[in-house]
């Protein structure tokens, strides 16, 4: 019967055909074929547009994002300990609890380097507006190489696809050298450099895109990795040369200059010191995969930062929270570090403050202090919103069970500031809107200098990091030459980038993430007396969630998801 059936249809759809040669050519309504895209130079620019979406920022929860303050000596997660201390204490593996908290990068990323290699597959087909196509080119070849950039720098050598595979084809593609991979990303980002506008070019109608500055600061970023000590291995001072000389390209560029706005800068991607950011103008919203209850986010559209670090009195979670040992490494104001370390009892310990430190008083402990903690960090009694935040037991910001939203309050007595858009509130309408800072002046600036001083040019070192040092609205003392010259870089840039991301890759790539990241946590408990006013200050070691630190030597390097060694035989990472 139904054999009947079927032959009837048959019949009825050839006759139609006859009347109609057209019936098994028609178009669907509420789809784009393939091949339409690539006639179409409004489709082709659709196409690139959504390759955007697929960057990773550091607004996400943490996973598969930037967003690794938590896994680092810059802050504790709170509100992801339980995933984040598969990292922090030892125990990252390639099985499947981690493939998509951890290893969900790998997804994505090669996810997008086959929607790019479509695009250079398919592009060479399309005739006319050969300046707008050079450029839509140009910037999926970055794209590319920014994500294989970000794979290297967790993995080391990885399979480079540069072609989509048919369905029979072998997937069985080697990992190739991290050099071979180095020279691939610098390649392919020249090419790009060339087709791709200046950042005033782009500054009306092409305003987030990708311009010739963040090209550079990408190659930037890969050649760092290669001459860094954790992948030059013999310690090749020739492999700094081309560091310096990609920063020389991106100075000579003239487009950029260093802020003078250092809190307003990350909520305005006008400021002429943003090279590279992505912008958001959609509502809030996520996507999410429950793999035995290891969750993995994809955010695409807006974000909520805002009520993620906003203090609990205020409405937000402020999830993230500095370390105590973080927030001692922000200089006095004569340049000074102000505590050295702690001494005592876990649960109340005493600070080892530095005698060349005379400025610094420990029962006011935020005061006479580098502008850039005011900027960077939440702490107790800064103005915030009109009113100055009160992280003492019973105050509006505690963990005191009295106070509305008292679960949320931080546990290590501080919060994220820097990116924060301060006019936010719980009654604003979606998710938040201000921009994820990639790439910005200062960050070269202290590469510059460390290659400099790699290369034995350290005045010319000492000159660019004093550059930033001196910017208006931070005003420290300039460093010298004198003592050890590279450790006071590296200091540097840990706070002038702090929160930012920049760190995770830092410590790595200078193989002092086994020491740093190994300490366990110092929070701090203010305490107030209700009826004189006055403060002071219990320190002690953090013991819960991930507070037990370790780094073993195999979490230099990410490893493989499982799956990918099973179906590919790649060769894993040591210690996996």
């Amino acid at each position: 019967m139904k054999k009947i059936k079927l032959s009837i249809l048959l019949l009825v759809l050839l006759s139609i055909n006859a009347c109609n040669d057209d019936f098994l050519n028609l178009q669907p309504l509420d789809a784009i074929s393939e091949a339409s895209v690539w006639e179409d130079l409004n489709l082709i620019e659709l196409y690139v547009n959504d390759r955007y979406n697929e960057l990773p920022h550091g607004f996400t929860q943490w996973s598969g994002g930037l967003r690794m303050t938590g896994i680092t000596d810059e802050s504790y997660h709170m509100h992801e300990a339980r995933f984040l201390d598969k990292y922090t204490r030892g125990g990252l593996t390639s099985g499947s609890l981690n493939m998509y908290y951890f290893n969900g990068f790998w997804l994505d990323a090669y996810s997008a380097i086959r929607n790019n290699n479509i695009f250079l597959e398919n592009i060479e087909n399309f005739t006319g507006e050969e300046q707008r196509i050079k450029q839509l080119t140009a910037e999926i070849r970055f794209l590319r190489a920014y994500f294989y950039t970000e794979l290297i720098s967790r993995y080391g050598g990885i399979p480079l696809i540069t072609e989509t595979f048919e369905l029979n084809a072998n997937f069985d593609v080697p990992r190739a050298s991290f050099e071979e991979c180095v020279q691939f990303i610098v390649t392919e980002l020249n090419l790009a450099i060339e087709d791709l506008p200046n950042r005033n070019d782009a500054m009306e109608l092409e305003l987030g895109r990708i311009t010739k500055g963040a090209a550079i600061g990408l190659k930037i970023r890969a050649l760092l990795f290669d001459a860094s000590p954790l992948f030059n291995t013999t310690n090749d001072r020739s492999k700094w040369q081309p560091v310096s000389d990609a920063c020389e390209q991106l100075f000579a560029l003239d487009q950029y200059n260093l802020s003078t706005d250092y809190q307003g800068l990350f909520v305005n991607p006008m400021d002429t010191e943003v090279i590279f950011f992505k912008q958001f103008i959609d509502q809030f919203r996520f996507e999410s995969v429950d793999v035995l209850s290891d969750f993995y986010f994809h955010f695409r559209g807006g974000h909520n930062i805002n009520e993620w670090r906003f203090p609990n009195g205020d409405g937000g979670w402020i999830s993230e929270n500095p370390r105590q040992e973080f927030i001692d490494q922000f200089e006095t104001l004569s340049g000074n570090i102000p505590v050295l370390g702690y001494a005592g009892t876990t649960s109340n310990l005493t600070p080892i403050i530095n005698p060349n430190a005379t400025d610094y008083d420990p029962n006011n402990p935020y005061n006479n202090r580098d502008p850039r903690l005011g900027y960077s960090v939440l702490y107790d009694g800064t103005e915030f919103k009109g009113r100055e935040l009160e992280f003492w037991d019973g105050g509006k910001d505690s963990r005191n069970p009295d106070i509305d939203n008292f679960n949320n309050g931080s546990r290590l007595g501080y919060g994220i500031r820097k990116s924060l858009d301060e006019s936010w509130s719980l009654a604003s309408i979606g998710g938040s809107d201000q921009p994820w800072i990639y790439m910005r002046l200062s960050e070269f600036y202290l590469t510059y200098a460390e290659a400099q001083y790699q290369l034995g040019n350290l005045p010319v070192a000492v000159a660019y990091v004093n550059r930033i040092r001196a910017r208006n609205g931070v005003n420290m003392p300039p460093i010298n030459a004198g003592g050890n010259l590279l450790e006071k870089i590296k200091h540097e840039r840990k706070i002038e980038l702090a929160f930012e991301g920049n760190r995770w890759y830092d410590a790595r790539r200078w193989r002092d993430a086994g020491d740093d990241f190994a300490k366990d946590i110092v929070g701090v408990e203010p305490l107030k007396n209700v009826s004189t006013g006055a403060k002071s200050y219990r320190y002690f070691y953090f013991d819960g969630g991930t507070a037990k630190r370790s780094f073993p030597e195999n979490h230099y390097l990410w490893p493989i998801p499982i799956e990918e060694i099973q179906k590919s035989n790649l060769e894993q990472n040591p210690g996996y």
